[in-house]
């Protein structure tokens, strides 16, 4: 390993919303992976409030986050930590949108 590529962040941080969904998150992690997205997955359920400063205090530009409504939308919520923006993309487009943005 060298040292730029072990310090390197994530691409993306998936969010764990509550216990149900953490089959959904990690399922949404292996296909990030998949498409040579680098991913870090919250290691629990938690307030996105601490999920978020836990990307932002690692350099992580992304956060998806697939909460209730999103679930049930087939959507994920895509976060922007450098601009607070914050957009829903449907769940088979989240890899592409994430390319967009980070290429």
């Amino acid at each position: 390993f060298s040292a730029k590529l072990a310090s390197s962040p994530a691409d993306v941080m998936i969010t764990i919303w509550n216990e149900d969904s953490i089959g959904e998150s990690i399922a949404l992690a292996t296909e990030l992976r998949s498409k040579d997205l680098r991913v870090d997955l919250y290691p629990e359920p938690d307030k996105l409030a601490k999920q978020f400063k836990y990307a932002s205090s690692r350099g992580i530009p992304f956060v998806a986050i697939i909460g209730e409504d999103e679930r049930l939308r087939g959507e994920a919520a895509i976060k922007d930590m450098r601009s607070g923006e914050q957009r829903s993309v449907k769940r088979g487009e989240v890899a592409s949108a994430l390319q967009d943005q980070t290429s």
